[in-house]
């Protein structure tokens, strides 16, 4: 999957987008230099919009703009997962003990979106599925600060996830088995089984982020 072209977009933002699924999918432990002739080159997009979109990833914290030598995408370290994966907890165990006391809110939709997971073949299509099965919580718990927040933290995912899924077949297997705990203790209305399952997902997701061969 690759990041869509929204119809009557601009050319920053096509530009923008162009450059957000390159960093996005750039595994974890990999750095990389990427000038704006390289950028309009490769994207067919002008060298002024390129500029406009890579100041845009430059504020959001994606890259560092580096004199003569053009955009550094960094390798994300063991605390940067560390410090997402916190963010991630805080976030998503208060959601689903606001979302399980009312079951009707989210499981279908949970249920549409393992049955996509359990499908896709694509890495990148997995993880977006993933980021909507959490999203979807998040969303139904009805906090739009707590939304606003997770999806600033959704590219960033996305570059971790992608690596995952793409060194080790067994873990797709096991997010579903996670999701799964996750969507059946909301149907059945409990809270603190929410919690637990939520908690499992993510401590285990950060062990294998910070396997070594990731």
């Amino acid at each position: 999957m690759t990041t869509s072209k929204t119809t009557g977009a601009t050319a920053p933002e096509l530009a923008y987008e162009w450059l957000k699924n390159t960093i996005i999918t750039l595994p974890r432990d990999e750095e990389m230099f990427l000038s704006e002739a390289q950028v309009a080159a490769s994207s067919g997009i002008s060298r002024t919009p390129v500029r406009e979109a890579l100041l845009r990833l430059e504020a959001e914290g994606f890259i560092r703009r580096v004199p003569h030598k053009g955009a550094f995408i960094p390798a994300l370290s063991d605390s940067d997962v560390e410090a997402i994966m916190q963010a991630r907890r805080v976030v998503e165990e208060w959601s689903v003990t606001e979302v399980a006391p009312q079951p009707g809110l989210v499981p279908d939709r949970l249920r549409i979106l393992l049955d996509l997971q359990e499908n896709d073949t694509d890495p990148v299509d997995f993880i977006a599925h993933d980021l909507e099965f959490h999203t979807a919580i998040i969303r139904a718990a009805g906090n739009p600060l707590m939304n606003n927040f997770y999806s600033s933290l959704r590219d960033r995912q996305m570059r971790m996830g992608i690596r995952i899924v793409m060194a080790d077949e067994t873990r797709k297997k096991q997010v579903l088995v996670e999701h799964r705990a996750i969507a059946d203790a909301i149907a059945a209305g409990d809270p603190q089984a929410a919690v637990q399952a939520v908690r499992e997902h993510l401590d285990t997701t950060l062990r294998s982020m910070k396997r070594p061969n990731i």
